[in-house]
């Protein structure tokens, strides 16, 4: 497992379809996060994109899809798997 110093972070808008990351916490502000967990996002799930459309994407966790707008997904931050 890389340690902290070897990861790389992206901002979700930026991720490539299928491909699976998790959530950085430490990288997000408190209310972004308590947002994000209210939507069903984890921070132990891994998760990817599966529809990028203009505005926004879709993004799967575990069995849940989750519609999110372009703004909101240049603000949540991800570490690669």
């Amino acid at each position: 497992m890389a340690n902290s110093n070897d990861s790389i972070y992206v901002q979700l808008k930026n991720i490539e379809l299928g491909r699976k990351a998790l959530l950085c916490r430490d990288k997000i502000n408190r209310p972004l996060e308590k947002k994000l967990l209210a939507l069903g996002f984890s921070n132990l799930i891994p998760l990817s994109v599966t529809q990028k459309r203009k505005g926004g994407l879709v993004v799967s966790v575990g069995n849940a899809r989750i519609a999110l707008n372009d703004a909101l997904a240049s603000q949540v931050v991800l570490t690669y798997l």
